[in-house]
């Protein structure tokens, strides 16, 4: 009788060890699997981000383009002899401050273009202020 209390004790833990490795292995392919879900989840954030970072830089780099094609507008209009009002000086001396902040961030944009036009601008806009000459 002992032999077969023996044996079916033996018996019987032999099954829960059975059972817990079957459970624990059932989980750990559920963790493998949550860590593949997981891991595709990661790499498609990673994607928009790049993408993010990407679209962000290439409406910087647009919107100080749009500037210096104010700056440079506004300048020509100087030149050939345009009267502004004060707000209008105000709104560009706005675009020259983004434009020149931008070119600072980022020494590979091309900013020769509109020097000659900002202080140009800067000039007509002292002499405008020290003569209260705008219209």
């Amino acid at each position: 009788m002992t032999a077969v209390i023996a044996s079916l004790g033996a018996a019987l833990i032999a099954a829960a060890v059975s059972i817990v490795s079957l459970c624990l292995q059932r989980k750990w392919k559920k963790d493998d699997q949550s860590a593949g879900k997981l891991d595709a989840i990661s790499t498609e954030v990673q994607s928009v981000k790049n993408t993010l970072t990407e679209h962000i830089a290439t409406d910087a780099e647009a919107d100080a383009k749009q500037a210096r094609r104010r700056i440079i507008d506004f300048s020509d209009e100087c030149r050939r002899g345009t009267r502004h009002s004060e707000e209008h000086f105000d709104n560009v001396l706005e675009d020259i401050d983004a434009y020149e902040k931008y070119c600072a961030a980022h020494p590979q944009f091309e900013n020769r273009k509109a020097v000659q036009s900002i202080r140009f601008i800067v000039e007509i806009y002292d002499e405008c202020k020290r003569k209260n000459d705008f219209i």
